[in-house]
Order: structure tokens, then sequence, then C-alpha cells
């Protein structure tokens, strides 16, 4: 990346990768210089005798070039092949790439007519689809050769970049990390986002799932599990209760809503997950893990999100920054631990401030240290803070690995992980508990309707006192009693 009169390159930060996703981050905001690791073109009369197929573009490139190079077609020193006429702006010292060690001793001379002709072309070509892009060859330029020994002196420096060059490396990409998060903060509303998922669904072809009310997680898991299963398709669930109705006949989704609802709530409840209830952590549970249940889990949740059921708004924030970011974006806590003899463990340890306490802390967990592999010797109270830190990411992270991995396959069901990764703060408020004002409708729902028979004198008087009810929560929704 250019910065200032130099090129550096990126210095990555504990945890982040450079991959496609982060180059494309960094091309939104600065412009990339690219250098190829071997020469694009090359003309196949100056090879030794391993030679490969030329192809087509390489040999009108090459044929075009003779033709120029002919006496009664000599361009002038400063012209441009690809645009007759006009001269080339003034070289900058940013569009050089840096070179490799091998490359800095090698003698300024101007390269063959045919390697010309094809560095020019290339550049073009690059330049022309994209004018931030530079792909910068091995070879100089005729045109570059006068500046060679300037672009030596500034590559020298680049190549050996001191303290000072990292960390600016590191404020670039810190300064487009939260330059990322806040466009992210103001991205689409994930209630869009969910709709333009939902267009996928091919309403045309139906999934039957047959459930029990009492047993809604094993129907929905021999439902996913069912060959014909296909996620795009549209939903149709019949209650064990609900003889010889079907969806359409009950209500317009109804049994479909409410198996969703149901679905949710057994997933919390579930041995897959422990913590609190509005926090929950994955758990490490062999028959689940054995069974597969932790992508059926993973799965549920983005079918329910695109299919209009809720949302889960029980996953730790901890768990969540996992799914966006990856373990190593994980920064447990003691909060985060929920075995409590642990946790009070781990924090004896935390708050020693000698080094005979933190012994003393550390005595009842060496069986613990030595199944996350952290006994090693402790010589100053410095080291407790490494400690605890592996312990905690034992214990949140590593310990669980296998789950996450099948739960993130799951919830890359309709292309809902993606999004997730995509708009974190968008999709943060579905996936983690957040204080949410009472409504009418939340209130309504905490209330289940138990009516008389139908045709009796009392069945008519609850049913013009139920939508009186409703009408007073919404009068009073929003409204602050004294």
């Amino acid at each position: 990346m250019g910065c200032g009169n130099k090129l550096i390159s990126p210095k990555l930060q504990d945890g982040q990768q450079l991959n496609g996703q982060l180059i494309q981050k960094v091309f939104r905001s600065k412009a990339l210089y690219v250098k190829p690791s071997q020469t694009l073109l090359e003309d196949p009369e100056l090879r030794n005798a391993t030679s490969y197929e030329v192809s087509p573009r390489t040999t009108r490139a090459m044929t075009r070039n003779k033709q120029l190079n002919t006496p009664e077609n000599a361009l002038p020193y400063n012209t441009d092949m690809g645009n007759f006429g006009e001269e080339l702006p003034e070289i900058d010292h940013s569009t050089f790439c840096p070179s490799d060690n091998s490359h800095s001793n090698m003698p300024p001379s101007a390269t063959t007519e045919t390697q010309s002709a094809t560095t020019i072309s290339t550049s073009s070509s690059a330049t022309d689809s994209n004018p931030s892009l530079e792909i910068c060859q091995d070879e100089p330029t005729p045109h570059a050769s006068s500046n060679y020994t300037t672009y030596l002196s500034v590559m020298s420096s680049v190549s050996d970049l001191s303290s000072d060059d990292e960390e600016m490396n590191h404020a670039i990409l810190a300064s487009i990390e939260t330059h990322l998060s806040e466009t992210s903060s103001k991205s689409l509303p994930v209630k869009d986002i969910l709709e333009e998922l939902s267009k996928n669904i091919d309403t045309g072809m139906h999934c039957k799932f047959n459930i029990n009310r009492s047993a809604v997680l094993d129907g929905a898991i021999r439902g996913f599990k069912r060959i014909s299963y296909n996620p795009h398709y549209s939903m149709n669930v019949k209650f064990s209760d609900d003889f010889g109705k079907n969806e359409e006949a009950i209500d317009l989704g109804g049994p479909r809503r409410e198996f969703l609802r149901l679905l949710i709530e057994a997933l919390s409840m579930s041995p897959m997950f422990e913590g609190p209830e509005e926090c929950k952590h994955l758990a490490m549970n062999s028959t689940a893990l054995r069974e597969d249940r932790y992508f059926m889990a993973g799965r549920a949740i983005a079918v329910s999100l695109v299919h209009g059921g809720p949302a889960p708004r029980f996953l730790s924030p901890v768990l969540f920054a996992g799914l966006v970011g990856g373990p190593n974006a994980v920064c447990p806590t003691l909060k985060d631990i929920t075995d409590a003899d642990l946790q009070e463990k781990l924090k004896t340890v935390s708050e020693s401030s000698t080094l005979e306490e933190l012994l003393r802390a550390t005595d009842p967990l060496l069986d613990y240290m030595t199944s996350a592999g952290c006994v090693r010797p402790l010589r100053a109270i410095n080291d407790r803070d490494l400690l605890l830190h592996d312990l905690l990411m034992f214990h949140v992270v590593h310990r669980v690995q296998g789950p996450f991995q099948r739960f993130a396959e799951g919830l890359k069901t309709l292309g809902v992980l993606d999004a997730v990764k995509q708009h974190p703060n968008s999709f943060r408020s579905l996936f983690c508990h957040e204080p949410q004002q009472l409504t009418a409708d939340m209130m309504d729902d905490l209330f289940t309707l138990r009516l008389a028979s139908k045709g009796s004198n009392r069945r008519r008087v609850e049913e013009t006192v139920i939508p009186l009810w409703r009408d007073y929560l919404q009068d009073a929704e929003g409204q602050v009693l004294p």
C-alpha cells in the first residue's frame, strides 16, 4: 500500500489474515500495488530449452511490438504505447512495487524491445480495468531506467522497515477496520437483509414436518435429516394433535411460526448450550456431537430467521464474536466460565498479587491445566495473566472447537452466516440478548387463552372481553405509570 512516498506491505494484527476479503476492504479505501512472483509475459525466443505454449494474446503483443519498433515506426522515448502522441506523466516513486532482495543488486539496464512492449501492454490492460491497481513487473521499463537509482533507494528503505513503519502499518489497518465497523453500523436494517434472503425460498415447493409438541427438537432433526428436505422450500408443519387438518386450514403460516418458536425455545434448553438463560455458550456434549446435532442447531436458527420465525437472542457475545471473526477474535472473561467451581478457582488466580499466592492458587488447577496444556513453570507474577488467558481460551473456545465448527456450518444455510459476517452490528440484536421495551404484543404473548366450550354463554362473554383486553394493552403501550 502507498504510504507517503513509500510502498509498505501490510502488517497484520493478531488474529488477522491477509485473505481476499481483507484485500477487498483495503482496496476500497487505498490503492494496492501488486508485484507478480514471476514474469507474466515473456518472449519465447529468449527462453532456454524449457518452454510452454504461448497464448494468442502474447503472440499479438510481440508482433505489434516488432511492427512498432521498425525504423519507420520508431516512437519517441517518452511516448506511451497504448496512447500515441501523449507524453507520459512524471514518474512517481510510489508507483513502483517492492522488489525481492535478489533484484536489489540488479544493474540498471534496458530490457529488450519485446519485454518493453509486453510490460506496457500488460500495464495498460490492468489500469484500464481499475486505475487504482498497478501491476509492476520485475524488469524496469525503458522509460523508468533513468530513475532506477532512485527506485533502488526507495526500495532499500522499504525492504527494511523500521518499528515506526510497522506501527504505521498497524495504524493504517486499524483505521481501515474502524472505518469498516462504522460503515457496517450504518448498514441495511436486518429486516431488509432477511427479506432479501427469503427471496430464495420457493413457495411452490414444500417440505413436511410432523411434530409432537412435547418433542419438538427431535421432530425438527428428523425433518432436517430427511432426504427430500430442502431449506429453500416452504415448510408445511402438522402437529400430532391436528388430525385431518393441513396448515392452510388451521391458520396461514400459524403452525410454522409456532413450530419455529418452540424449536428455538427447545434449542436454548438443550444440552448443546450452557450458561445463563440469556447468555448461552456452546457446551461439549458427546452425544450431540456424534449425532451431528450442533449442525442441526445452526441450521434451525438459520431457517427460523429466513422463514419468518423468531430470532434466538440467547447466544453469548463471545460466541457471536467467534461466529463473526473466528476463534481468534474471541476475548473471554471470567464471566464466560459457566462452571461455578472452575470460575472461583480462576478468580483466585486472577487475584493473586505475589508469586507465592499464584502457586497456591494453581495447585487445585493442576489436573485442569494438564488437560488444557498449560502446565509450565511459573517464575514471576507476570506469568499470571498469560496463564489465565490460556485457561479461559481453552475452556470457552478450544474445548468446544468441534461443536463450534459444526454449528457455524449449520448457520451457513440459506446464506445466513455470510450475511452475519457482512453486517454483524445488524444481526447482533437477533443473536444476543439486548434489553427491549415491553410492547403490547409481548405482553399479550405472556398469556394463554383458556376459553369455555364453544356455543356456551360463557364463551360468548369471553370472546367479548378478549378484544377489550387487547385494546387496553395497546392504549397502555408506551405510557409511563405514576
